[in-house]
Parts: C-alpha cells; structure tokens; sequence
C-alpha cells in the first residue's frame, strides 16, 4: 500500500510537471540609442550646413532638410518643403553684402529613438547688409527636429529660428 501511495503520488507531480506552462520569455529591452553617436553627426551635419551658408549654397542648405520641412525664421516667414527652403534661404542670402556664419554648438540634444532627435543648438554670423556700411553680428539661437532617413542621412524636419543682436560681454567683475 504505501508503495501504490508513493508510485501515486510520484505520478501525480510528474504530470503537474509535465503540465506546468512557463512563463513567457520576455524579450530583452532594445539597447539605448548611443547619444554621444547621434550627437557626433548632427554635429557634422551642422558644420556642413554651416560650410554651406558661408559658400551662400542655397541647394546644399536645402538639401539637410527632409522634403517635407518646416524652417521658420525669426520674423516667423515659414518655408513649407525643400524646394520652398532653398528658395528661402536663397532669397535670404541675396540681402547679404558679405556674411560670415561662425561655429555652430549644440547645447542640449534630445534623443527621442534611432531615428528622432531634438537638438538646442546657438550660431552666430557678422553680415553685412545690401546698402548698409557697417557689420552686424548676430546671435542666432535656434531649436531642430531631426530624423533619420532610409539613406542613413539625418535630416531636419522642423527647425525654428530666433536671432537677435550678439548680446554684449558682460563687464569683468574685480
């Protein structure tokens, strides 16, 4: 009897084994999208944006937008899509005498995924106007919705511009 009981009960927890479900594999997490990467070629396509405007390349300037971009300037002129952009930024140069665009820095970038990116970034540029004698230079803060293509290539798909005059050195403190 106890063997029939033993064999009994071994029976039992073999089938409660064998019937037992697993949990289901949870699927590991995707890596974080590598931040110093993302942040090391929107800062190389700034430079080139950047080499672009100094060459007064409206196509070349145009063409680091995505086709349906959106640049606005600081008047709040709007340019819907590439073609509109590189009619923009050309007409914009045109009021250009001589223009010298410095270094472009980002100062805070958001990565939203592999492909989506946000980027504070701050440039500056001395122009001097059509008909004006004297060089202005200009601070030129400004916020860049990015995204990466099927190509590889990132591009801006929203960019939002608010220059003003350089704001004076602040007085040394003894």
């Amino acid at each position: 009897m106890k063997l029939l009981m033993s064999t009994g009960s071994i029976i039992v927890l073999a089938l409660l084994t064998g019937c037992a479900q697993k949990a289901p594999e949870v699927p590991a997490a995707p890596p974080a999208p590598d931040a110093a990467a993302i942040q090391a070629e929107l800062s190389a396509a700034l430079e080139k944006i950047e080499a672009g405007l100094n060459n007064k390349d409206a196509a070349g300037f145009a063409a680091f937008f995505t086709e349906d971009a959106t640049w606005i300037l600081p008047d709040a002129s709007t340019f819907k899509g590439r073609a509109a952009i590189e009619k923009g930024v050309s007409d914009f140069i045109a009021t250009f005498e001589s223009v010298s665009f410095g270094t472009i820095t980002i100062d805070k970038l958001v990565v939203i995924n592999d492909t989506e990116a946000l980027t504070f970034s701050n440039g500056s540029f001395t122009v001097t106007m059509k008909g004006k004698k004297k060089a202005e230079t200009l601070a030129n803060p400004f916020a860049d919705y990015w995204q990466k293509g099927a190509d590889g290539a990132w591009r801006i798909a929203y960019e939002l511009n608010a220059e003003g005059p350089m704001p004076a050195a602040a007085p040394a403190q003894p």
